[in-house]
């Protein structure tokens, strides 16, 4: 009764309702022999597919695994620690104002963990994109604190808005602080966007992957196959990596 509850609610809460809908209107359009049906036909099975976890899986998973992550020992070579941002809001926290995104706050952790395992300084790298959004280093910072994070190793970088400027500014921190071989830590969807940015200004860095969206193996299961909000979000998250990459090869960014 749990998993047939399950399947009942995949085809009724958004995305799952909104593809039922489009199936209801499709097959009164074959029905009553409308033009147009082929082309809503495509754009329900798209729609369809995007929302599954199989999907999801397949588009974010190359993106995941594109860097291997290097032993404690391989990353004693590394002199900072330079994490991404990925978004805040502005809400009230426990000790102040503003909290991070869950993908951001997976970073926080990973870097943390480094961090005491190699004390070496790390950059904060975000800053306030959005009048209602929070100004992301900042936060990140008393955060850290909070967590009993040394400051004298936080060096704040909050004023980029984007990929190309975390890239951008911490490269100026690099040089002010005579840093060479920074240890960039991001989300795995995220990472080999970055490290073509990281090329391109000109700096060898090692990747690091905090944040993973799916397991490594996908296990066959009908629920794979149904759609749910996460998996659209995730495979609309691995779309916008790719065209962010071809920009980047097409030299549009």
């Amino acid at each position: 009764m749990l998993y047939l509850v399950k399947i009942f609610y995949a085809f009724i809460i958004p995305p799952g309702g909104i593809i039922s809908l489009l199936i209801l209107f499709n097959i009164y359009l074959y029905w009553k022999k409308f033009k147009g049906k082929y082309i809503l036909t495509v754009i329900t099975l798209l729609f369809y597919l995007l929302s599954t976890n199989f999907i999801a899986y397949h588009l974010v998973k190359p993106l995941e695994n594109f860097y291997q992550n290097k032993t404690i020992e391989q990353l004693k070579q590394d002199d900072v620690i330079i994490m991404l941002g990925g978004g805040a809001i502005n809400v009230a926290d426990i000790d102040g104002e503003g909290q991070v995104s869950g993908y951001v706050a997976n970073r926080m952790i990973t870097v943390m963990r480094l961090q005491k395992e190699l004390d070496i300084p790390i950059i904060l790298s975000g800053g306030k994109v959005f009048e209602d959004t929070g100004r992301e280093a900042d936060i990140e910072k008393r955060i850290f604190e909070g967590m009993g994070v040394n400051l004298q190793a936080l060096i704040l970088e909050n004023q980029s808005r984007n990929t190309v400027e975390n890239v951008q500014n911490s490269k100026v921190i690099m040089e002010e602080y005579n840093f060479t071989k920074p240890l960039v830590i991001t989300s795995g969807f995220h990472l080999p966007r970055a490290m073509e940015i990281f090329a391109r200004e000109g700096i060898e860095a090692t990747p690091y992957v905090a944040d993973y969206q799916m397991s490594d193996e996908l296990v066959f299961s009908i629920f794979n196959f149904l759609p749910n909000n996460g998996s659209l979000n995730t495979s609309c998250m691995a779309i916008r990596e790719y065209l962010g990459i071809l920009a980047l090869k097409l030299k549009m960014q």
